[in-house]
This record gives structure tokens, C-alpha cells and sequence, in this order.
């Protein structure tokens, strides 16, 4: 059975047509990457969740490898409230510099976790879905940081056909837009390459049009550094050429990392936003 990953959620304020889903960064918490996305703003002084009053946002959170502590009173409001231990993370990092034989025997031992956590993400994808009447277009699906990758991996295998329980009428269909800040993958895209993360065993006929046809819009941060930004041009190399998605739409900013330019990153996601969806602002 595959388990609900627990969501924080912000309810729209008009009737709803949209849904982002939005994964936070390892060693992050879901309500940290509200704030972030709060705090860069457009040339407007607007947030990319203010912008959009009919759209329902919602942040996977990932577990933590600890337990909840015991519920605890808070002396201020006096309401009781379990405490979270530990750092959540889609996966764990490498200490240090890895060669090729260490990534990929590191990569196959994170692989039930990580195939997990997909089927856990795509059943939270299926439910926004239905709440948006069978619509796959109005759904965005994206994240910062290692919650981008993990995002894309979901998004990836959604096209595999071995997934139990599904129908021909129900098969997924491409979404709306992808949205990937700062992504980070588990792996380098060679080592990757090489395991069902990237290349699912059972695909359509047709291919992969779930990852063909969803538009993408990465944003990358020269301040994050040389290595960084050699992953991120790797991974939009692979998006468009060996992966083949049809619109890969690729932004780099001077400064911004690990959250969000503002205000040119934030008005470069509205503008991709109203360009592939057709989605207006709406305060």
C-alpha cells in the first residue's frame, strides 16, 4: 500500500483551476519553502503564490529518519504539537567527492527509498487530478533543489506502464509545466542514465510523452558555483536531447541560489506560466 506523505497546503481564494505541487529541499521543511517562494517577489512586490488567487498549492513534505517526539504543550499559545527530529531529505547526500564505482553503488542501495518516495509523490499528482476534474494540463509539478530532482524523477516515471492497478483510461498525460530551481539529482546523469530512475523498464509504444510534453522551466544561479552549474547544464543537455522533451526553457541569473531571483526569476516564472498555460494573474 503505498503511504500519504503528509502536506502543507494553501487553499485558493477563488474558484479552483490550478494546483502546484511543490517539493522543498533536503534537510528543509515544507513550510521553510513557503516562506522562501514568499520572500522573492515580482517587480510588483507580489509573490509567485500571491500572483495566482485560483491556484492550490501543496507541499509534499518528505519524513524525517526519526521519530516524532512526544506532543509537547507550547507554553505561548497552549496548544499541544508533536516536534519533528531530524533533517527530511529525498534521499541521502555523498559525504564527499565520489568516483564513478562509489555514485553508482551508493545510487543502487537508495533505489527502494527513492522508488518509494516516487510512488508516493505520483499518488499525490493522481489526487490533484481528480480534484481538478481528470485535468493533467492544470496541474504544475516542480521544486527547489534536491526536491527538483526528485520531482523530475516522479515526473519521468510517470509513463511507466508496470504500475499496478491502472487502466488504459487512466493513464497519465502530460502536465501543465515543470518548474525546476536549482535541481539537484542523486546522481550524475551518466550514472543515472543507467538505472530506472531515468529510463523506466516499461514505457508506452509511443514513448515517453508524459516527459516529452510537459514544458520545463529551469533556473540556475551563477553564485552557486562552477560544479553547480555544470550539473544543471547537464541535466538541461539531457532533458532536450537524449530525453527529448519538446520545450526545455532554461534561465540563468547572476544570483538567487539556493531559493529564488527575484525580481527577474519570478517574473521569468509568470511569463512561462501565461506563455505554455495560458495562466493569468488573478489578485
Amino acid at each position: 500500500m503505498i503511504a500519504d506523505l503528509p502536506l502543507h497546503t494553501i487553499p485558493p481564494a477563488r474558484a479552483h483551476t490550478h494546483t502546484v505541487i511543490f517539493l522543498h529541499r533536503n534537510r528543509h521543511f515544507a513550510r521553510e519553502t513557503v516562506n522562501q517562494l514568499h520572500e522573492a517577489t515580482d517587480l510588483s512586490w507580489r509573490s509567485i503564490i500571491q500572483n495566482y488567487a485560483s491556484t492550490r498549492w501543496v507541499f509534499p513534505q518528505t519524513p524525517t529518519d526519526e521519530p516524532l517526539m512526544p506532543s509537547l504543550l507550547s507554553i505561548s499559545t497552549g496548544v499541544q504539537h508533536a516536534v519533528q527530529r531530524g533533517e527530511p531529505s529525498w534521499w541521502q547526500e555523498a559525504v564527499n567527492d565520489e568516483d564513478e564505482k562509489d555514485e553508482a553503488e551508493r545510487l543502487w542501495d537508495m533505489m527502494h527509498g527513492l522508488g518509494r518516495r516516487m510512488r508516493e509523490l505520483q499518488k499525490v499528482i493522481r489526487k490533484e487530478v481528480v480534484m481538478l476534474g481528470g485535468r493533467w494540463d492544470r496541474v504544475i509539478l516542480g521544486g527547489i533543489g534536491h526536491g527538483a530532482g526528485m520531482a523530475l524523477m516522479t515526473l519521468i516515471n510517470l509513463d511507466d506502464t508496470s504500475s499496478p492497478g491502472i487502466s488504459d483510461d487512466d493513464r497519465p498525460q502530460p502536465l501543465g509545466s515543470f518548474i525546476g530551481i536549482s535541481a539537484e539529482l542523486p546522481a550524475s546523469i551518466p550514472t543515472l542514465i543507467s538505472t530506472p530512475l531515468l529510463t523506466p523498464n516499461e514505457v508506452s509504444p509511443e514513448g515517453p510523452q508524459v516527459l516529452k510534453k510537459t514544458p520545463m522551466l529551469l533556473q540556475h544561479f551563477h553564485n552557486g558555483g562552477t560544479s553547480y552549474m555544470q550539473r544543471g547544464r547537464a541535466l538541461r543537455e539531457y532533458l532536450r536531447h537524449s530525453a527529448g522533451v519538446e520545450v526545455v526553457c532554461w534561465k540563468e541569473y547572476m544570483n538567487g541560489w539556493p531559493y529564488l531571483n527575484s525580481p527577474t526569476g519570478v517574473e521569468d516564472m509568470k511569463a512561462f506560466l501565461k506563455e505554455k498555460m495560458d495562466m493569468r494573474t488573478n489578485w
